[in-house]
């Protein structure tokens, strides 16, 4: 499926208006001069000019042309399930990743999603342990932002 630029311009600049719409609830900081709501409303109007410049080339240069065009691997049932699939893997981590934390969860996801996209194991198991370590490493050492340890690792064995 192919979207062209009016619709993708539409797209974006409504997406810019939503990160706007829900950067009004961050509060800010006391004591500083920019809060948590600086950098969504940054993006938010950088988004929103994108769209803006997309939608009026998409209007110059798209007279009559459809908004969707449907590309081949779209009629494909099995791309479908794919598609399907990893959104269901997504969720699977959203649900259970506090139970199991992040390194059982994140794993199996990253795992699971190379497996779906046509990956050998013996090369998905290394990219998927490298992957989970460096993002670990990433949020709990370098942003101090600790990823869900999980309850499961709690357990009395």
């Amino acid at each position: 499926m192919r979207l062209g630029d009016r619709a993708l311009g539409v797209l974006t600049l409504l997406a810019g208006g939503a990160l706007f719409i829900a950067s009004l609830q961050f509060s800010p900081i006391p004591g500083q001069k920019y809060g948590a709501e600086t950098l969504p409303r940054v993006v938010s109007f950088l988004a929103a000019g994108i769209g803006l410049s997309m939608l009026i080339k998409g209007m110059a240069s798209e007279k009559g042309q459809r908004l969707v065009v449907v590309s081949d691997w779209a009629r494909s049932p099995a791309a479908w399930a794919r598609l399907i699939g990893a959104i269901a893997l997504i969720l699977g981590y959203i649900w259970f990743s506090d139970l199991l934390g992040f390194p059982i969860a994140g794993f199996a996801l990253v795992f699971a999603l190379l497996l779906l996209a046509g990956t050998r194991p013996l090369l998905a198991l290394p990219l998927a342990l490298a992957t989970v370590i460096i993002l670990q490493l990433s949020f709990g050492k370098l942003l101090l932002v600790p990823l869900p340890r999980g309850e499961f690792l709690n357990l009395p064995w």
